[in-house]
C-alpha cells in the first residue's frame, strides 16, 4: 500500500505485486549460495514493488540482510519493526550520522572523515556501530583506491565505537558479462583483503555482486551475496535465463477512463503530435509521467486491452496517456488495461517497455510512483 504516504486510492491504476512469486525468487536464489548469505536489496522502495512488505517478505523467505541506499529508508524499516542487519549501500552526509547510529544501520564507509564521525557519534550513543569498508576496485564511483587501504586502516581500523564488521566491492562490467574485467577486479579485490589480513586488519563478512554473480558466477559468492533486480523476477541479462528460472513479481494494470471516436486528421494530445488518418477510437488510461510511467513511451509503448495490443498515441502527460483502440471493437469504459503482465495470450514484458524507452528494467519499476497503490497477493 501506500506506506509513506498513507493515503488511501480507490485509483483504478494499481501494481499488483505477488509476494509468492517474491517469495520463490528470494528462495531460488538462496537455494544457489550454498554457505553465502543473502542480502536482499530493497533500495527504491524496494524497486518500486513497496520496501516495507517486501522487506518482510525477504525475511521470512531466507534473507539474512537487507540492504538499501538512504537512511530514511534504513529508518522506515526500522520503525516498520525490521530488525534485520540493514547495509547502507551509498555514502551518507555528515547530517545522517546520527540516525545511521541510532537505528542500528551498518554504514559503508570509505574515507576517514567519515570514519572519525561514526566513531565520534557511536562513543556519543555509548554504542557500537557496525561498519563495512568499501573498496573501489574499478567501478570508480566511490569507495578507497586499493593502494591507500593500507593508511586508511592504519588510521581508522581501531577507532573506538566501530566494529569493522566486513568489506565489499561493487563490480563496473559482470552484468555485461565482461568476465575479463569482472575476473580482475575479483582478484584486486582478494588480494587486498589479503594483504590487509597480514596486516592484522580483518574484516569477517566479504561480498562482491549482486544479481549476476548470485546467478552465474558461484565462485564470488564469498560470505554474502547482494541480489537486487532477480529478486523481482528480471534476469539481468537475457543469457542467464538458462541459469536460472524467475517469476516477475509486478503487475501493473488501469482502466479505460474514457473513449472517444475522432474523425480523419484530427491532431490527438498536447503538441499535436499525432493525427488521425481515418475515424480512430482514442482511450484515456489514467497514468502518465507524474506516476513515473515515462514519457519517452510516447508514440512507442502498447498496452493490453481485450487480450489485444492498443498503441500509445500522442505525447504521454502528467497524469494520462492516449491509446488508439480501434482495432479492439468492445474496447470500452472500464476496460481493464494492462501495462505490465499478461492479458489473455498476450503479455507486455517489463524488458519490452525497457527497449521502449531504451533504458533498462530496473528503471521501468523503480521509476513507478507510491501514488501508483500496491495491491499484495
Amino acid at each position: 500500500m501506500l506506506h509513506s504516504l498513507n493515503i488511501p486510492s480507490n485509483s483504478p491504476t494499481i501494481a499488483e505485486i505477488d509476494l509468492t512469486a517474491f517469495n520463490y525468487n528470494v528462495r531460488r536464489i538462496k537455494k544457489g549460495l550454498k554457505n553465502s548469505m543473502l542480502l536482499a536489496v530493497v533500495k527504491t522502495n524496494a524497486y518500486g514493488h513497496g520496501i516495507v512488505p517486501i522487506s518482510r517478505e525477504a525475511i521470512r523467505a531466507g534473507a539474512e540482510w537487507l540492504g538499501v541506499t538512504t537512511v530514511e529508508e534504513g529508518v522506515l524499516l526500522r520503525k516498520s519493526g525490521i530488525t534485520a542487519p540493514i547495509l547502507l549501500l551509498s555514502s551518507i552526509t555528515s547530517e545522517q550520522v546520527t540516525d545511521s547510529v541510532t537505528y542500528n544501520l551498518t554504514a559503508s564507509i570509505s574515507t576517514e572523515r567519515f570514519a572519525y564521525a561514526i566513531s565520534n557519534e557511536a562513543l556519543m550513543q555509548n554504542r557500537i556501530a557496525n561498519v563495512h569498508l568499501k573498496l573501489d576496485t574499478g567501478l570508480h564511483r566511490f569507495g578507497i583506491g586499493p593502494h591507500q587501504v593500507i593508511d586508511f586502516c592504519k588510521s581508522c581500523y581501531h577507532l573506538p565505537g566501530l566494529n569493522w564488521e566486513g568489506i565489499y566491492t561493487h563490480f563496473s562490467s559482470a552484468d555485461e558479462g565482461d568476465w575479463v574485467t569482472t575476473e580482475s577486479q575479483f582478484n584486486l579485490f582478494k588480494n587486498t583483503v589479503a594483504t590487509l589480513k597480514q596486516h592484522g586488519f580483518i574484516f569477517p563478512i566479504r561480498h562482491v555482486g549482486g544479481s549476476t554473480i548470485a546467478i552465474e558466477r558461484a565462485d564470488m559468492h564469498l560470505d554474502m551475496v547482494r541480489p537486487g533486480v532477480a529478486l523481482f523476477g528480471y534476469h539481468p541479462a537475457l543469457r542467464q535465463r538458462k541459469d536460472m528460472t524467475l517469476k516477475r513479481v509486478m503487475k501493473l494494470k488501469s482502466k479505460l477512463i474514457h473513449v472517444r471516436s475522432l474523425p480523419p486528421n484530427t491532431p490527438v494530445g498536447y503538441g499535436g503530435g499525432y493525427i488521425t488518418t481515418s475515424t480512430e477510437k482514442i482511450a484515456i488510461v489514467p497514468i502518465g509521467h507524474g506516476d513515473g510511467y515515462k514519457r519517452s513511451l510516447s508514440t512507442k509503448g502498447e498496452m493490453l486491452v481485450n487480450g489485444k495490443r492498443a498503441k500509445i498515441v500522442g505525447t504521454i502527460s502528467l497524469d494520462q496517456t492516449l491509446i488508439n483502440v480501434t482495432t479492439i471493437p468492445n474496447a470500452s469504459i472500464g476496460d481493464e488495461v494492462v501495462l505490465i503482465g499478461t492479458q489473455g495470450e498476450e503479455e507486455i514484458s517489463t524488458r519490452e517497455v525497457a527497449e521502449w524507452m531504451d533504458s533498462i528494467v530496473d528503471e521501468v519499476v523503480a521509476s513507478l510512483m507510491e501514488r501508483i497503490q500496491r495491491v499484495y497477493v
